[in-house]
């Protein structure tokens, strides 16, 4: 989901795909043919405008994911993280008894528990997954847990198949870098966000090089995350960065 940036020179295509070059006299070879001198401007500017494509950067649909964690591994996402306080996110997002959120992307539902422990018996939370034997596990977690505010869903791609105008809180941890269509997707949380619901967000920050984590390649920079919200129809209202590792984006749907 990283979007590289891509140094854009023409002879790195030409020797493969294009001969040309300009002669002795102001006359331009392309493909054997010549072109006198009064073409050559007209004929450049066709020429970088076509190989432009070939140089800009992919965009927020077309980009190549993260690697979804593998289920084998699972695990690892039980570990306790001194690096993601949980009581603290929790505080920052101001969530109180009763609220209803969407842990989407849960995984193993590390941040799950703690969220339907916060929201109460007179909240919900929905833990969703597009990975059958991440729900699985939920599952297995909350059953032995008895929790009875939390229900598992697994999602689409580019849908979590949450119920629409039901949510507080649409919350994605350590996930966005994984997201195939990350517009599409917060087409349609927006859908399941109540007026003036939140939108979460934290990520790997590929500015911060922790010797663990996703590689720095497939991180999303913090102001594409922003500018997809933006565009999705969300405003920016809070930016925190306590996180060593991650960034930390509040939004607001109006």
């Amino acid at each position: 989901m990283y979007e590289p940036k891509r140094k854009c020179r023409l002879d790195k295509f030409m020797p493969k795909q294009i001969s040309l070059r300009i002669t002795i006299g102001g006359i331009l070879r392309f493909k054997g043919k010549l072109y006198t001198a009064k073409y050559k401007t007209q004929f450049i500017l066709i020429l970088i405008l076509a190989l432009s494509s070939l140089c800009t950067p992919l965009s927020a649909q077309e980009r190549r994911p993260g690697k979804l964690f593998p289920p084998e591994k699972i695990d690892i996402l039980e570990k306790p993280r001194k690096w993601q306080d949980i009581d603290k996110i929790m505080y920052m997002m101001r969530i109180r008894k009763g609220d209803v959120v969407a842990d989407i992307g849960a995984g193993s539902g590390y941040f799950t528990i703690p969220l339907a422990r916060k929201v109460g018996t007179e909240g919900r939370v929905y833990a969703e997954d597009i990975q059958k034997e991440m729900t699985d596990y939920i599952s297995q977690k909350v059953k032995k847990l008895q929790l009875k505010n939390i229900r598992i869903i697994l999602g689409k791609v580019e849908n979590p198949l949450i119920p629409n105008n039901s949510l507080n809180y649409a919350f994605i941890a350590n996930t966005y870098h994984q997201l195939e269509r990350p517009l599409l997707l917060l087409y349609n949380i927006k859908k399941d966000l109540r007026s003036h619901g939140k939108l979460v967000i934290i990520d790997w920050d590929p500015t911060k090089d922790p010797f663990f984590g996703p590689p720095r390649e497939v991180k999303v920079p913090v102001d594409t995350v922003i500018k997809e919200a933006e565009k999705a129809g969300f405003r920016l209202m809070e930016k925190h960065d306590f996180m060593p590792y991650h960034y930390f984006l509040i939004f607001k749907y109006f």
